[in-house]
């Protein structure tokens, strides 16, 4: 790989000036330029998906003015067909970005208020079990602040009901915290903001995200139902198994329709990624100009609405996308994992830059994109990205351990924690994994086994305080849990 190369390219760029218009994070009035070698990149893709064993993958680049994509691998292992451009991936949980978007579109014109509580939009029907009636708004729920459990992954069919009765059926959970008190991450929340738009609208989520997003971005390499994908190259899902290290095609499609806004059935190129990130750095409009969302839209998607106790993922959660810092510039993206696809999408208004990558081995596309976007953003885009610790690597710092000791519980999932000659140990009690938790500081903790978050090296964290020193809340990466004992 021609590191030098990129450098310079990314030196040359951090040169030049950057100009942003009066809107705080809003549209970018002369994108900054940013050069580099096609080959080197082609290369950095290359060598990265190999030394992850990925079957197939994608990395697009939009450096201000025009999107860049490559393509590595196959998508269909069994054909020898490659990954080619306009391959279309599951992108999973970056969904939601478009699902934020499509709830501003109908912002825009008046249709929906983020401070509404959603009920008002379900005809009143409750969301949680809980007595008296707990609400939450719309900001919320595309905040990750509504206190939603993130829910099960049910199935009600492929009709135009599924999402409704969705929906209905989360009125038997109850809810992991009050409303816009703290974050947790909720496919759940994400659920009824897409349901509140159909219901509204009277269209199926399918067809408004088509007509209120894709289409007028001009995505053409994007689909959500199986049906429109016979239109279009697509790349299956993979998984490595003991017997299996090259990867076994994963035995079924995807996720449920039922949960489609959260990241269950849109299909995307990381070309069509960058293109949709662009509508960001260009104050909500289209590349050919055409307004998609208003300027006050995009500050609204773009401002953060919650602080998050975990710091890898992001600091903080927007509207939408989430927010970090690197290097001292303010990222915004989102990434997503589901069962044939992983992809992870960001971008940055201040240099007018978006980056995406996706991977058809779920398991491997976080790391995957830590690994690209270790060369890319500092060597291109001129931006320091903070190194991902390793447990081999952490200090660890000095924590009692005896007020994180106890059992957490959401929906599907339950934490044992306990102390272990002064080790924190922590126990997933669905599916067995057992890892101890190197204490970072500040109620922060980085799993010695990267399998307890999933492989995407994400932290893990607590909060409050149930009056006996002991806290009340745990935040496994973005997932959060309350105490049951």
């Amino acid at each position: 790989m021609n590191r030098r190369a990129l450098l310079k390219a990314g030196a040359a760029a951090a040169a030049l000036p950057i100009v942003a218009s009066a809107r705080h994070l809003a549209a970018i009035a002369a994108p900054p330029q940013v050069a580099f070698n096609r080959r080197d990149l082609q290369q950095l893709l290359d060598e990265s998906a190999a030394s992850l064993g990925i079957m197939g993958a994608q990395l697009a680049v939009f450096d201000g003015e025009a999107v860049h994509e490559f393509a590595t691998g196959l998508a269909i292992r069994e054909r020898n067909l490659a990954v080619t451009p306009d391959t279309l991936f599951q992108i999973g949980s970056t969904t939601k970005v478009f699902n934020a978007a499509v709830v501003m579109a109908l912002v825009d014109e008046g249709m929906l208020d983020l401070d509404e509580p959603v009920a008002s939009y379900l005809d009143g029907a409750p969301l949680t079990n809980d007595v008296p009636p707990i609400d939450m708004t719309l900001r919320q729920l595309l905040s990750m602040s509504s206190g939603l459990d993130n829910g099960p992954y049910t199935d009600h069919g492929r009709g135009d009901d599924a999402l409704g009765r969705y929906v209905a059926a989360l009125a038997e959970l109850p809810v992991i915290f009050e409303p816009g008190t703290a974050y947790g991450y909720s496919n759940a929340g994400t659920a009824v903001a897409g349901f509140a738009a159909q219901r509204v609208m009277g269209k199926n989520w399918e067809t408004l995200l088509a007509e209120r997003i894709l289409q007028p971005l001009g995505l053409e390499h994007s689909a959500t139902f199986p049906e429109d994908l016979l239109y279009h190259p697509v790349a299956l899902g993979y998984s490595p198994t003991p017997a299996s290290p090259e990867g076994e095609r994963v035995p079924f499609w995807g996720l449920p329709r039922s949960i489609a806004p959260a990241g269950a059935t849109l299909c995307c190129s990381a070309g069509d990624l960058v293109r949709f990130a662009g509508m960001f750095l260009r104050g909500g409009r289209s590349a050919d100009g055409r307004r998609v969302l208003s300027e006050d839209a995009i500050e609204t998607m773009h401002t953060p609405e919650i602080d998050m106790p975990t710091r890898i993922i992001a600091q903080r959660w927007c509207t939408g996308p989430y927010w970090k810092r690197w290097g001292g510039e303010v990222i915004y993206g989102h990434s997503g994992t589901n069962s044939g696809g992983s992809s992870l999408l960001l971008w940055c208004p201040n240099k007018g830059v978006a980056a995406a990558t996706i991977a058809n081995v779920p398991s491997q596309g976080y790391p995957l994109a830590d690994t690209v976007f270790d060369t890319l953003f500092p060597e291109v885009f001129g931006i320091d990205k903070p190194q991902t610790p390793k447990p081999d690597k952490v200090t660890p710092r000095e924590v009692e351990v005896e007020r994180y000791v106890g059992q957490f519980e959401a929906f599907g999932s339950r934490f044992s924690f306990f102390a272990d000659g002064g080790r924190l140990m922590a126990r997933s009690e669905v599916g067995g994994l057992e890892s101890e938790l190197i204490p970072l500081g500040g109620d922060r903790f980085l799993p010695r086994d990267p399998a307890m978050g999933g492989n995407r090296g994400w932290d893990v964290a607590f909060w409050g305080d149930d009056g006996n020193g002991r806290v009340t809340h745990y935040l496994n990466g973005v997932f959060a849990l309350r105490r049951s004992g």
